[in-house]
């Protein structure tokens, strides 16, 4: 395995553990640094801030120890060209490279898309996948793979650990650590350039002619390594080198047995082949006959996760006067979780976290409804430049339509309308927690209530709203970490632990962007054991006004 190689797993920004960090520089070139990813053999990953455009990202910066080593500096250089060399939405962007020198501390860095997800090996072992978006997982990665091979590159150790998959689904192919150039005019199964490196790769994912000479291998390399990751998402487990091809269905078993063929003339001779063989069985009357009983199921789970996902928005808004970072957990207890943000004409700003009170396939469904009924009753905001936002008629209208609708479900919903001209924030809460505002200078977090029954229990309930002073610098906090109604737990006990959870994980990560902080923040919080009390989807969201 590379040493230098990251990303290993939970691609989530998080702090390393352990060993003593080392000092934190303010800069790596041109970017902010905010923490510490990760530290491999050979390198340590930084999450970084673009001052210029407020983009985070990942930088990866030789370790002070080898930046006297030629050979490690040349991988390291090399890593840098291949992905410059790339440019396709499966594979990790560059954004910069070059040398850096602050306060002493100095070395080559690699600035890098940070891409939010975890890795395919820990996907693997948390998630039974159907057949069918296994394989259109297996494209994505092979799409990846046709794209660097045109380049002439071969990846050389492509792993589920290389492979991430984001909270939107997409996957990404990554760590280059060990990437080769294809020589020149010797056609697709020529060897490669001479590399007498002595990174190998991963053996369980090597094909025979790698194991034998990593120095003379071909793109049939990358090919032999794919089949053993369509074998595992088949399976739904990592083999750990060992390969029974007889478990997988007729047609597809003789696509994996030409992609893991020991002889490199009888594997497939380019990935455009192995691409059309996948496509046409994802196509074709075969896997419908081939797929286990409960295939079916699990995918029609998989289209509803999609669905519930899609909701919400992928990207935030770029809002100039604010600083916003939204994180929420993963997987199927997330179904029923939406939130939206809504810019007015008269330069007010809307941010609503939502969910059903249980997370199931009827709460997605559910939510999906209300979704639509609040665009509905805010249109008439956003399309038009008249008529001012009143939270409590907007909340009581929504209310009514919910009560007179047959679903007759019931929702918990919290929202923050934010006007910066008149420097206050007025906030609105059905069923979630209290709004957390810290003031600039402060790291005690202010409580605003805003106590109000669920959406859609009676026509006759009444709403209230808090309002409060909202000034450049300030902090506010919102979130689904609430006890629901009804809890076996007495309310007292169970706020007031979710309350301690939540202000020690804000005083560690007051100085952070606001999307790390709330990545930070909801990975601490949702480690503790608080966090079995609360059954709503998990969501928090962080909002800095900047000026």
């Amino acid at each position: 395995m590379a040493e230098g190689s990251f990303y290993k797993q939970n691609t989530m920004p998080d702090l390393i553990s352990g060993e003593e960090e080392p000092a934190l520089p303010s800069m790596i070139g041109p970017y902010k640094v905010e923490s510490l990813l990760s530290k491999g053999g050979m390198s340590l990953l930084y999450l970084g801030l673009d001052p210029h455009t407020k983009k985070t990202l990942a930088i990866k910066v030789l370790s002070p120890s080898y930046v006297t080593h030629p050979e490690v500096i040349g991988r390291f250089l090399q890593e840098a060209k291949v992905i410059a060399l790339s440019n396709h939405p499966n594979i990790v962007k560059l954004y910069g490279q070059g040398e850096w020198d602050q306060g002493g501390a100095k070395g080559l860095y690699i600035a890098m898309e940070l891409i939010r997800g975890i890795s395919l090996r820990q996907f693997i072992m948390q998630h039974s996948l159907s057949m069918r978006r296994a394989l259109e997982i297996i494209l994505q990665v092979a799409f990846a793979l046709m794209h660097l091979h045109s380049h002439g590159v071969i990846h050389r150790d492509l792993k589920p650990e290389n492979i991430l998959i984001t909270e939107e689904g997409e996957i990404k192919v990554i760590d280059f650590g060990i990437a080769a150039l294809h020589s020149t005019g010797q056609g697709e199964t020529g060897k490669q350039v001479a590399d007498t490196s002595r990174f190998l790769g991963t053996p369980s994912y090597m094909s025979p002619e790698q194991k034998q000479d990593p120095s003379s291998v071909t793109f049939a390399a990358d090919i032999y390594s794919l089949g053993i990751i369509l074998y595992e998402l088949i399976t739904g487990k990592l083999s750990y080198g060992t390969i029974n091809l007889t478990s997988l269905p007729q047609r597809l078993k003789k696509i994996a047995t030409k992609a893991l063929a020991i002889s490199v003339k009888e594997r497939y001779q380019n990935i455009s082949e192995f691409i059309h063989d996948i496509s046409q069985y994802l196509n074709s009357k075969d896997l419908e006959k081939e797929r286990p009983g409960d295939d079916e199921a699990k995918e029609m789970l998989e289209k509803i996760q999609r669905a519930n996902l899609n909701l919400s928005p992928i990207e935030l808004p770029p809002w100039p006067q604010i600083d916003i970072g939204i994180a929420k957990g993963r997987g199927k207890d997330q179904l029923g979780l939406y939130y939206d943000l809504f810019r007015f004409p008269d330069n007010t700003y809307l941010i609503l976290l939502a969910s059903s009170t249980t997370p199931s396939v009827e709460s997605a469904i559910a939510i999906a409804t209300f979704r639509g009924m609040i665009r509905a009753l805010l249109s008439e905001y956003t399309l038009v430049a008249k008529g001012v936002f009143k939270p409590i008629i907007f909340v009581e209208k929504l209310n009514n339509l919910l009560c007179q609708d047959l679903l007759s479900e019931k929702f918990v919903m919290s929202f923050i309308l934010l006007d910066p001209l008149k420097d206050i924030v007025s906030y609105v809460c059905c069923g979630f927690g209290d709004l957390l505002h810290i003031p600039q200078g402060q790291a005690k977090p202010r409580k605003l209530s805003s106590d109000n029954d669920l959406l859609g229990v009676s026509s006759s309930s009444e709403f209230s709203e808090t309002v409060d002073n909202w000034n450049a610098g300030d902090l506010l906090i919102m979130h689904t970490l609430a006890l629901p109604q009804g809890s076996d737990i007495a309310p007292s006990e169970g706020v007031s632990q979710i309350e301690g959870a939540l202000g020690e994980a804000i005083t560690e990560n007051l100085l952070l962007s606001s999307q790390r902080q709330s990545e930070a923040i909801l990975k601490k919080v949702t480690s503790s054991p608080v966090i079995s009390l609360v059954s709503y989807p998990k969501a928090l969201v962080c909002i800095q006004r900047i000026v």
